[in-house]
């Protein structure tokens, strides 16, 4: 594994820090490690990689269309058939966890207003700034259907692609991480760059292991403006 983040210098301060999924883990340990509050649409969803591509492409046109919803028949989710995604935290849940199946048609209004605010911020954060955009796994779980796109180097080369064409004013990096590994790639404003993180005691099912995220942000020397980040790693 090599990367091109260049240790000791500035050259790893970002003005955005901004998650493309797959799910929360990697989002609790972006806030975790930089202080990051600000929420973005793919914070909280599930997505597997044709997901991902498929929002940004279409510029998250037709979110949360009462006809693409459906509840799992646990109850424990809901997902988007158009796009394969869960909307796993956006739906109210009873005390034992399960998603309020007659309750869904209601919160849509609210649940729609947000994500256009996030949406909006999404593309406009990132404009005429330097940005660390990060994509944690391959999002294959149950309840979505098997999404068989190789997570290989050209793959994300793609991904880098349409970031650019989405960002043509910002200077993007793009770290993929718990995915196959490669050596990093030299962009014309940024980079492309993978790694792993370690699970460790503290490990947990929806948040990974906290020690080994900060151990991989570190190790890459990824810093946020104006954020003081943590001075070691215990």
């Amino acid at each position: 594994m090599s990367n091109l983040f260049e240790p000791q210098t500035k050259a790893n301060e970002f003005d955005r820090i901004i998650s493309l999924g797959c799910n929360c883990e990697l989002t609790l340990n972006i806030r975790a490690y930089f202080g990051i509050e600000y929420a973005y649409p793919f914070d909280w969803w599930i997505t597997p990689f044709q997901a991902l591509w498929k929002l940004l492409e279409n510029r998250f046109h037709d979110l949360f269309n009462i006809n693409n919803l459906e509840v799992s028949p646990d109850l424990l989710t809901v997902r988007d058939k158009y796009y394969n995604l869960l909307y796993h935290h956006d739906f109210k849940r009873t005390d034992d966890d399960k998603i309020i199946a007659d309750d869904i048609v209601q919160q849509l209004p609210l649940v729609k207003q947000k994500y256009e605010m996030l949406i909006g911020r999404f593309f406009n954060d990132p404009q005429n700034k330097k940005v660390l955009f990060i994509r944690n796994r391959d999002g294959n779980i149950p309840h979505l259907d098997h999404d068989t796109t190789p997570m290989d180097e050209n793959t994300f080369v793609q991904l880098y692609d349409l970031l650019e064409k989405l960002f043509p004013n910002s200077a993007i990096s793009l770290l993929v991480t718990n995915c196959p590994l490669f050596s990093s790639i030299r962009r014309r404003n940024g980079c492309i760059t993978w790694d792993e993180t370690a699970n460790y005691e503290d490990y947990l099912f929806f948040s990974g292991s906290r020690r080994g995220w900060q151990e991989m942000f570190c190790r890459n020397n990824i810093s946020y403006k104006g954020v003081r980040v943590l001075d070691s790693v215990k």
